[in-house]
């Protein structure tokens, strides 16, 4: 005989997914208390204490991970089996969820989608970006298979998650041509020019802030954004200087809407991180597309950037 009560698990897994107790209650449509004595039900008949309860919500304990980690599969593979068999689909949908950092830009995040669909064309990659708190929070509850990170994230995940670092790209000072009529060198225009940098948790910020002062630049600046896209925007528009790299700018360089300020990287770059779990828990498709990721995948920069 089974030790637990199937619903049991799928209600605990539903709070897993929502974060809180409230907000499962909305969607299973039970009332709290019952929800509570559910999930009571079944903590007792494990012997285990599977959430912790705050003010904030709750939180997976170490053997709640673990169960989360078997409903998970169960309940996601029977959630899509429901949909194919609604849509009168022959073929089984796989789908990768793939979470980024908020401060990578667009087109790397692409390059990641592509390699995915180069690997499986039937794979539908399933696209949302986080904070790096949020994106730990979302690989231990199961609702990222991979995430694509400015910061590698195992380490504070723990021994059950894993991390390559996929590439390592310079970023260099730009700006649009009307703003370098002036007489000074680089780094000394830096002087003259308002200039828009990276949010100040972001690696690049501190290295770019740290270069400009030790060679006696006055900052002048008009701006701190997380995204490189709206970055780009601003200097597109003449606001100022942007910090940025090669994959974001190549094709505004190539137009000559931008130009550098300096050819020559300065030792500064931006260090991306692919992480996943070590342990299976989504389709076996899925699962391949990610230890290829994992195995093989790798931003080529420079063949980019010589490709225009």
């Amino acid at each position: 005989m089974m030790p637990f009560n199937f619903n049991h698990l799928y209600y605990f897994w539903v709070i897993g997914k929502a974060g809180s107790i409230s907000a499962a209650t909305r969607e299973l449509l039970l009332n709290q208390s019952t929800l509570s004595q559910e999930l009571q039900q079944l903590e007792a008949s494990l012997g285990r204490r599977l959430l912790s309860r705050s003010q904030r919500g709750v939180s997976l304990t170490p053997e709640g991970r673990v169960v989360f980690g078997y409903c998970d599969r169960m309940f996601g593979q029977a959630e899509e089996l429901a949909a194919r068999l609604r849509r009168g689909e022959a073929a089984r949908l796989h789908y990768l969820r793939l979470g980024f950092s908020r401060s990578i830009s667009g087109e790397k995040i692409l390059g990641v989608a592509r390699a995915i669909k180069a690997s499986d064309p039937a794979m539908i990659v399933k696209i949302s970006s986080g904070t790096a708190e949020g994106l730990e929070d979302r690989l231990r509850r199961r609702l990222h298979d991979i995430v694509l990170s400015d910061v590698d994230l195992a380490p504070a995940l723990g021994p059950d998650y894993r991390s390559r670092r996929v590439a390592s790209i310079p970023h260099f000072f730009v700006a649009v041509p009307r703003l370098l009529r002036r007489p000074h060198s680089f780094p000394r225009i830096m002087n003259e020019v308002p200039v828009m940098v990276r949010a100040s948790e972001n690696p690049v910020h501190k290295e770019g802030i740290d270069f400009l002062r030790r060679n006696g630049v006055r900052l002048n600046v008009h701006a701190e954004v997380e995204d490189p896209d709206l970055i780009l925007t601003m200097v597109l528009r003449g606001e100022g200087v942007g910090f940025l790299d090669p994959f974001t700018i190549r094709k505004h360089l190539k137009s000559g809407r931008l130009v550098k300020l300096h050819e020559r990287s300065l030792g500064i770059h931006e260090d991306l991180w692919l992480v996943c779990s070590r342990h299976p828990h989504s389709s076996e498709a899925s699962q391949r597309s990610i230890e290829g990721l994992m195995e093989r995948f790798r931003f080529d920069w420079q063949a980019l950037c010589r490709a225009g």
